[in-house]
């Protein structure tokens, strides 16, 4: 179990820290901003991943 939190607190670090850079709790965002900036920094590293991979 404690690897599994591991792995969530490692999935969502982009968008809590940009949700600390900006100075919004967690209960304030509601998950949309968070949310949206782990999609893109994620969205990001997969796709270079599989320009490397693919190409």
């Amino acid at each position: 179990m404690r690897f599994l939190h591991l792995v969530l607190d490692v999935f969502l670090f982009p968008g809590n820290l940009m949700l600390r850079k900006c100075g919004i709790s967690i209960e304030e965002d509601g998950g949309l901003f968070r949310s949206f900036i782990n999609m893109c920094v994620w969205g990001a590293v997969s796709l270079a991943l599989a320009m490397y991979v693919l190409l």
